[in-house]
Order: structure tokens, then sequence, then C-alpha cells
């Protein structure tokens, strides 16, 4: 699997302030609700995936969404997060504007 997130911001994700995980690739990351640490140059926070129930697709579809809350975001942001290969709990982010 390939140790790596990559997503664009949309508006929605700017305005909450967090950035969604794929349910495909919540394999990549801990378990929902457990914490990692998320560093971003020379400042490390720790960070957790979130839920929400959702019904997007209809009340027939009921299901989940899961997100990192990280502030700062802007739409059109492009983020890619690394998993470390030594440390399954530790990740990088890069933003590009």
């Amino acid at each position: 699997m390939n140790p790596s997130y990559e997503r664009t911001i949309s508006s929605l994700e700017a305005e909450r302030g967090y950035f969604l995980i794929l349910k495909d690739r919540l394999d990549l990351f801990p378990k929902v609700g457990s914490s990692f640490s998320l560093s971003n140059g020379h400042s490390r926070r720790q960070a957790k995936i979130e839920s929400y129930r959702c019904e997007c697709m209809g009340p027939e579809k009921p299901h989940e969404h899961y997100y990192v809350r990280w502030a700062g975001l802007a739409k059109g942001d492009h983020l890619v997060v690394h998993r470390s290969l030594r440390n399954k709990e530790l990740f990088t982010i890069q933003i590009e504007e």
C-alpha cells in the first residue's frame, strides 16, 4: 500500500477546518479516534480521525464521513500526508497553496 494520502481541499473542508479521509484510505491511518502525531515543518500536533453521519447520498444510504481537523486550510490547497515507514503513528503533512 502507498504510505501517502493526497487531497485537494474543498470549500466545505476549508470552512469547517478539516480535511476528509476517503473510506478506502482509512487503513493508512490509525483506528478512528486514536491519536497520532502529524508534523508540518518544525511544528508537530496530535491529531485523530473523527467521523460524522451523513445522508448526502439520500436517507436510504446513510454512511460516515471521516476527517482530521486542521485549521488554516483554503479551498484549492493540495495536501499530501505521508506515514512514516518506521513508526505507523507518525505522519507528516505538506500543504501547497
